[in-house]
């Protein structure tokens, strides 16, 4: 057993330099890239991510021309090809809403793509800031909270990313059902007939990479924020229960110190006080990551959100527009899950914005919940300090226009399914 044992760690650690960081990697350190790995690894696989080398080295070039070729697969000619479609069709407001749907969807991951770009250094300091003293676990259980928040963060990038793949798989073989007559995707190119082999062969293939490509890389975008705002919440989430607990932290600190100093400690009070006055600290530095976020976010967020309205709507005209609905299943089929992977993906950055809400929200009855009553008046003055600086709940913004919050996914629905009536009085 032990050989097998042995055996099996040695063909893993081949594959680790293959796979992304945390999944063979120890968690004992709990290193903040294990929020990222996952994304940062699909990025970098299509060329999206950061690149390290100058621009003197071959590593440099071959990664530019890598990104360049990416980038012409998955945005310019799928791109190109969905606008000359729309164009041959304005007549036909259902031609219109069944190739528009999929434009806008994928034009913004286009838009997030560029935005990533250019928000580079802000991104960057993010990755850094989380490396910072006051989010590093100074207790057990600071590592447990740590662990959970690492753990949801990473499942919802694999599993939403891995739901959006199994989606576009259903559009690519939707051809299949269709005696090959249509595409996964509306596009048409001036001087070539799309639908004749062996144009229509080669088209059908590029689908095939591009499609799982631009949902990878759109999941990738998504849930990198919900990841950041996972960690934030992650930090409240311990700033609580030091709040709660600050009385049992005091002592567990001064008999380290004690031990360390062989037996030179100062008094409880002093260590109560060093406890809040680090509670206060800790508070600043997630009240500044949280504005850190939203500055690298909120522009790529607000547009997500404008542009989901419309391609609900849009999903809910193509619906109306199909002719024989029993003799396309797999058509309906493919939109029913396009239209859940939508819902979902704003759903995802809603959720983690309304869970960072209710837990900032938490911070003053956790400070409430501590055994204040048994401290002195001047250490209850960092209590009362604190109570005031965390009035107002964390939040993330798209744009200054939308929060995100369970209430603003609601709201999203809501206009969606009015434009939805709007259109559909308008075909009629």
């Amino acid at each position: 057993m032990r050989n097998i044992k042995k055996n099996m760690k040695r063909n893993l650690a081949v594959l680790k330099p293959f796979l992304p960081y945390g999944v063979l990697d120890s968690w004992d350190d709990l290193n903040p890239r294990l929020y990222h790995a996952i994304h940062i690894y699909w990025l970098k696989f299509y060329g999206m991510w950061y690149y390290k080398f100058m621009p003197c080295s071959i590593k440099f070039w071959c990664y530019q021309i890598y990104t360049i070729i990416v980038l012409l697969l998955v945005c310019f000619l799928p791109g190109i090809g969905e606008v000359v479609y729309l164009l041959r069709r304005q007549e036909n407001i259902g031609d219109i809403a069944e190739g528009l749907y999929l434009f806008l969807s994928e034009m913004y991951t286009y838009f997030k793509i560029a935005v990533f770009w250019l928000n580079k250094e802000k991104i960057l300091n993010l990755l850094k800031f989380l490396h910072c003293d006051e989010f590093k676990p100074k207790e057990r259980e600071h590592r447990d909270i740590l662990r959970n928040s690492i753990k949801k963060a990473r499942f919802v990038m694999t599993y939403y990313t891995t739901m959006c793949v199994g989606a576009v798989s259903v559009g690519i073989i939707m051809p299949l059902t269709e005696n090959f007559e249509i595409l996964p995707t509306n596009v048409e190119y001036p001087y070539v007939d799309v639908y004749k082999s062996p144009v229509y062969g080669i088209i059908y293939l590029h689908h095939i990479y591009y499609k799982p490509a631009t949902c990878i890389i759109d999941g990738a975008m998504d849930t990198i924020l919900a990841a950041y705002v996972a960690s934030a919440i992650g930090q409240i989430e311990i700033l609580s229960y030091n709040l709660r607990n600050f009385e049992m932290l005091a002592e567990r600190k001064r008999n380290r110190d004690f031990k360390t100093h062989q037996g030179f400690v100062r008094d409880k009070i002093y260590y109560r006080r060093n406890v809040l006055k680090q509670s206060i600290v800790h508070y600043n530095a997630i009240v500044r990551y949280v504005s850190m976020i939203e500055s690298a976010f909120s522009l790529a967020s607000a547009l997500q959100f404008m542009l989901s309205v419309m391609v609900l709507c849009l999903v809910g005209i193509q619906f109306l527009s199909i002719e024989n609905p029993l003799n396309h299943l797999m058509q309906i089929v493919w939109m029913a899950i396009y239209l859940t992977c939508m819902l979902i993906e704003v759903f995802i950055l809603c959720w983690f914005g309304n869970e960072l809400i209710l837990k900032s929200l938490e911070l003053r009855q956790a400070a409430f919940d501590g055994p204040w009553l048994k401290t002195d008046p001047k250490t209850t003055m960092f209590i009362v300090i604190f109570l005031e600086r965390c009035q107002r709940p964390l939040r993330v913004t798209a744009g200054k226009i939308f929060t995100l919050s369970l209430d603003t996914y609601s709201y999203l629905i809501n206009w969606a399914y009015k434009a939805f009536a709007v259109m559909r009085n308008t075909k009629k």
